[in-house]
């Protein structure tokens, strides 16, 4: 399997993703020692530019952040500082970026770097390219935030070396309070009551040069990286077992089979998911809800059919447990399209 960083690995220097947090507190008047309370992390230790930390502290990070500065528009904000930042090589290979679609495989290439609490997925549908943000590490009850943050960054870095404003469309869980917010840092093309966060962009848009575009310094900068990545795990935990689920959903897989993938036994897989707040059943109920929501709404397959390549006995089965994942039935969805 692919190397990967767990909630308790040591894996995100301080000076780059936590440094937009701590310099949006402190731009806001937000005492340092109230802010770094319970994180292990000291302002001496994160100014010599070499602290290294864990999911864990970057998450006490988030709660203290949160809990001092609850504005609707924290996790905007803390998304529109975020890049370029401090983050060397993987700055550079952004800004120097050709196009969109360059740019996007940047963040997704070097995610382990410019975003390690959570994941960008791509799919393509047609002509349009969506972007799904997922838990990389345990992120649990921080989810929505980082989301929120995430996509503002790559809304901020995209818009200033583009030199406009572009036509994203987005997708959010539910209706979420303060809708104002979204409307001011996105934009109003917002589409609520979906199930997961997403982008979406047409192919139209990807591929116009950008002004500032250099190509030896990307490529320079993207070998850094990848070197960089040599060294270091390049991918989250949950983001590896979510991808792992994937791949192999036509083989309906089992916690004994996904243990024998990863090299452990079932009883340590289920406590590395159980350190990072979920379980078996919950990761793999996630990616089949995925993959039912796209055969219906992209693929257009029969419900009957779905039921069949997840595994399920027969449609009614399928259609209970969509019930649970989403709330709605799969012909509420259908009748949405």
């Amino acid at each position: 399997m692919a190397n990967h960083y767990e909630i308790d690995t040591a894996c995100i220097a301080a000076h780059e993703f936590p440094a937009a947090l701590i310099d949006l507190a402190c731009s806001r008047g937000i005492d340092s020692h109230k802010l770094l309370r319970g994180t292990g992390i000291f302002m001496d230790d994160f100014l010599t530019g070499e602290l290294t930390l864990r999911p864990t502290q970057c998450f006490a990070l988030l709660g203290n952040l949160r809990k001092l500065m609850p504005a609707a528009e924290c996790a905007f904000l803390a998304g529109a500082r975020l890049y370029p930042g401090n983050f060397g090589a993987a700055a550079s290979a952004l800004q120097s970026s050709a196009n969109l679609l360059a740019a996007i495989q940047v963040v997704v290439e070097y995610q382990a770097i410019l975003s390690p609490l959570l994941s960008p997925r791509l799919e393509w549908r047609c002509d349009d390219l969506f972007i799904h943000w997922h838990d990389a590490c345990g992120a649990n009850e921080h989810g929505a935030f980082l989301a929120d943050m995430m996509i503002s960054a790559l809304v901020a870095i995209t818009k200033h070396l583009a030199g406009r404003s572009l036509p994203w469309q987005f997708y959010l869980p539910g209706d979420p309070n303060h809708r104002e917010q979204y409307q001011v840092h996105w934009g109003r093309h917002l589409h609520v009551g979906s199930h997961q966060y997403s982008m979406q962009i047409n192919r139209a848009e990807l591929e116009q040069a950008w002004p500032g575009s250099a190509a030896n310094v990307s490529e320079i900068a993207r070998r850094q990286c990848d070197r960089r990545l040599e060294q270091s795990p390049a991918a989250g935990f949950i983001s590896v077992f979510d991808a792992y689920l994937r791949q192999h959903l036509a083989g309906n897989p089992s916690l004994e089979s996904a243990a024998c993938e990863f090299a452990i036994s079932p009883a340590t897989l289920k406590r590395k998911l159980k350190k990072h707040h979920t379980s078996f059943q919950r990761r793999f109920d996630l990616v089949r809800k995925e993959q039912a929501l796209y055969w219906l709404t992209h693929e257009r397959l029969p419900l009957a059919e779905i039921a069949t390549r997840l595994h399920f006995h027969d449609a009614r089965n399928l259609r209970r447990a969509f019930k649970r994942w989403t709330g709605i039935v799969p012909s509420q969805v259908i009748a949405s399209r």
